[in-house]
């Protein structure tokens, strides 16, 4: 458990120091001419944040690969087609909506939404929700944390659900921790299974693009309870997905070969 501790804290500190040095830099015409420093910039300036999420990337990636915590064969593409990533992509539809219908019931306070809609609406801002975040947190929970448990003989499930826990818990976000939980499990077993850590990426790049584009379409207030029509509507829909889950799940299964040697055995500077 030690690499999973270290992990989160290299996730965390960087995103302190990228924060800092955005603060610093987007700060700097005010230093040099008043000496007045804004704190806020983070949470009013879409751009700033996008910069420090950028940022935040480069450093945790730098460190993984400085400590050869990263694997090789996880990169490959493993030979999957179109039609597998394709059912992958179409799997989480009814994953996405099924998980943020029962996230919705909770009715969490989200610390986060003023800043994640005007994210949405930045270019920068898109780009890191879309591709950099999901890039980097499946590098840090799934080939850094989820496999290196795996390759000291945890049970892949357990394996799974602890990676899973621990990224729905360094959201942070009372309304993001469930979803993040149960995504985390979809993400956790799409990369046992599949042997290269390009399949969540995916996936996890999907569901934040679906959840970008939520917005522009919705607003940021809609409610899927509200869009379907109401709860009965809602609970039918919620049927319809949960057969198309089990339906690519099975698909998925048969697609998706074990790979045992992929987790394998244990690395020479495991710690």
């Amino acid at each position: 458990m030690k690499r999973t501790i270290c992990l989160v804290l290299i996730f965390l500190v960087a995103q302190l120091l990228s924060s800092l040095v955005v603060l610093f830099f987007f700060n700097l015409p005010g230093l040099l001419q008043e000496g007045c420093l804004e704190m806020d910039v983070l949470a009013t300036s879409p751009a700033a944040v996008s910069i420090a999420l950028w940022l935040n990337a480069i450093m945790v990636w730098t460190a993984m690969t400085l400590l050869r915590w990263t694997d090789r064969k996880s990169f490959r593409l493993m030979g999957y087609g179109g039609k597998v990533y394709g059912a992958v992509l179409f799997g989480m539809l009814p994953v996405i909506f099924l998980v943020n219908l029962l996230v919705e019931s909770f009715t969490l306070e989200d610390l986060n939404e003023l800043l994640f809609n005007k994210l949405v609406h930045h270019p920068l801002g898109v780009l890191a929700l879309v591709a950099m975040g999901p890039f980097t947190e499946e590098l840090v929970f799934r080939m850094g944390i989820q496999r290196h448990l795996m390759r000291h003989r945890m049970h892949p499930w357990v394996a799974i659900a602890v990676a899973s826990v621990v990224f729905g818990v360094v959201h942070g976000n009372p309304a993001q921790i469930p979803g993040a939980v149960l995504f985390g499990l979809v993400l956790g077993w799409l990369y046992w299974r599949s042997g290269t850590i390009w399949m969540p990426i995916a996936a996890h790049a999907f569901n934040n693009f679906v959840g970008v584009a939520m917005i522009w379409w919705t607003g940021a207030d809609s409610t899927l309870c509200e869009l379907c029509g109401g709860p009965v509507v809602a609970a039918c829909v919620a049927l319809l997905a949960a057969a198309c889950v089990y339906a690519v799940y099975r698909y998925l299964d048969v697609c998706l070969p074990v790979r045992p040697s992929s987790f394998a055995g244990k690395e020479k500077n495991d710690a």
